[in-house]
């Protein structure tokens, strides 16, 4: 990864009310520091510096640092940036030099590359479960990524941080670190038809079942013949007998004649 050139100013006085003046010059407070140096306060161009920002696009910044009257050849690392909560103003820079030669530790991105043939045939998706591995390589060594290809994985495999190799460089975070795997997706749905499949197997026994309900329905029809029966009330042709009310047409001779 190429250096990033960054300008650097001294800074003579600190504190809040200084810091406010600062910001409101266009520029950004901030220390410069690092093994066997002394902390030195400087200032940015806020401008300058959003700018690098935004062209590392998130990726980890290493610097090529340029100040009137320092010699050539100073590097540092982006260690934090602070920001306003609200107005995401940037308030304040900590660089830390890396001196000449040495490797630096540093967070990189992994970029995923390819296609596996499990996400081809629809049968698995690659889940990445690390996106970015710690390593440790000197700084023009630095890559802007790791990039891991899939193409040759199949469904099941996995991929760990040991299996990474980088360039110049090494993978310093642990090693049993799961980068990416390659999960089945078909499993979900045969187990979602297979249920599908026995409660539709189910159902129909259900529904044959209930033939006991129509044990009911003889129950039902036996009182239809219950009402049948009262067809008894036929037979109280008995109350046909009391036509015998008509035989009393002999009426009781009138009292007094005989």
């Amino acid at each position: 990864m190429s250096l990033v050139n960054l300008n650097i100013h001294p800074r003579t006085a600190c504190g809040k009310n200084e810091n406010r003046r600062t910001r409101a010059a266009g520029r950004v407070p901030a220390v410069l520091y690092g093994k066997g140096r002394t902390t030195t306060m400087i200032e940015l161009d806020n401008h300058d510096f959003e700018l690098a920002l935004k062209h590392l696009g998130g990726r980890s910044a290493i610097f090529q640092l340029h100040q009137e009257g320092m010699e050539e050849g100073h590097i540092a690392l982006l260690r934090e940036v602070q920001r306003h909560p609200v107005r995401d103003q940037i308030l304040h820079v900590d660089l830390l030099e890396i001196p000449k030669g040495q490797p630096v530790t540093v967070e990189v991105h992994v970029h995923v590359a390819g296609s596996c043939i499990a996400t081809k045939m629809g049968e698995g998706s690659v889940v990445l479960s690390a996106n970015s591995v710690e390593i440790s390589c000197l700084p023009r060594d630095l890559p802007e990524f790791v990039e891991l290809d899939v193409t040759d994985l199949q469904l099941n495999d996995k991929i760990f941080a040991r299996d990474l190799k980088v360039t110049g460089g090494e993978v310093v975070s642990d090693p049993d670190l799961l980068i990416l795997q390659v999960k089945a997706t078909s499993l979900f749905v045969e187990e979602a038809t297979a249920e599908g499949e026995a409660a539709e197997a189910a159902a129909p026994a259900a529904k044959g079942a209930p033939a006991a309900k129509g044990a009911p329905a003889a129950a039902k029809g036996a009182p239809a013949a219950a009402k049948g029966a009262p067809a008894a009330k036929g037979a109280p042709a008995a109350k046909g007998a009391p036509a015998a009310k008509g035989a009393p047409a002999a009426k009781p001779a009138p009292k007094g004649k005989k």
